[in-house]
């Protein structure tokens, strides 16, 4: 078994980026259990550390620098999302690699040896000889094990990747793009990609896998202009719109849950199940 990897990325912020992952690595995880099984694991890439605090967890010291960095292990790392014990929602095969502010000196710290090893090898006239694993490889290397354990890997990534950029859409198979349905974030559609579309360039591998529009309210005729400018540029990869309510932001404060656990019947809970869906089935 190899997991499939999904990126929810987007460069601009306030695009719903963290509740797309969530929602969509809990949908996974739902899926797999109305089948055969499975297991899947969502990883915070951002220092604000909000995927935890979605789903109503107490990360306890655990991080994703850690991992990063050498000075733990995964095992110690990923936390269950399963509340059930306490009273709350069963999540039994869904599993959380948390972050925190501490994420920032890790990239420093990962910088750091990056560079004195680049700086060895000249002096030496070498490569690379001292374990210093390239940057475009510390995800490969630091959560490659995570791919023989789940089904799914989901990155809630920050609006920027900054350094960790290649190693992202090295480690991953496919990008999901929330877009929000507005003049500023529509107008500026080929932002949103442009990332992934560099490193495709580079000869990384990843693709777009969705593009999801938010904060949608149909009523409005900007709105409905905006989703044929994104209908016409992605095409098929447009996902059914998340429409703008208030149950999506009622969710996780409601004792950390998510708007399919919250609000099963409501609109936005039916686009995430058809993004899931999508995921889901290929």
């Amino acid at each position: 078994m190899t997991a499939s990897v999904y990126t929810v990325e987007n460069r601009k912020g306030g695009v719903a980026k963290t509740t797309t992952a969530v929602t969509l690595a809990y949908g996974l995880s739902e899926r797999l259990l109305e089948n055969d099984g499975g297991r899947v694991l969502l990883v915070d890439l951002d220092p604000q550390g909000d995927t935890a605090r979605a789903l109503g967890l107490k990360p306890e010291g655990r991080c994703l620098s850690y991992v990063l960095t050498g000075e733990g292990s995964l095992r110690d790392n990923i936390m269950p999302a399963d509340r059930s014990a306490d009273g709350g929602p069963s999540r039994p095969n869904l599993f959380v690699l948390p972050a925190s502010d501490n994420l920032r000196s890790a990239k420093e710290t990962l910088l750091s040896q990056l560079t004195v090893n680049m700086v060895m090898a000249q002096i030496r006239g070498k490569g690379n000889d001292n374990g210093v694993v390239p940057m475009v490889e510390i995800l490969n290397d630091r959560l490659g094990p995570a791919k023989q354990v789940f089904d799914y890997i989901i990155l809630d990534c920050p609006p920027t990747l900054d350094m960790l950029q290649e190693a992202v859409h090295n480690f991953a198979d496919a990008a999901i793009v929330p877009v929000k349905a507005d003049f500023h974030s529509t107008s500026a559609v080929g932002r949103h990609t442009r990332n992934i579309l560099d490193d495709q360039a580079g000869g990384i591998t990843i693709s777009i896998k969705a593009v999801v529009p938010t904060f949608v309210d149909k009523r409005l005729r900007l709105t409905r202009s905006m989703l044929d400018q994104l209908q016409r540029t992605y095409g098929n990869l447009v996902t059914e719109p998340v429409p703008n309510t208030v149950r999506v932001a009622e969710a996780p404060a409601s004792g950390g849950l998510t708007v399919i656990e919250y609000a099963p019947d409501s609109p936005a809970t039916t686009a995430y199940q058809h993004l899931v869906d999508f995921v889901y089935e290929g």
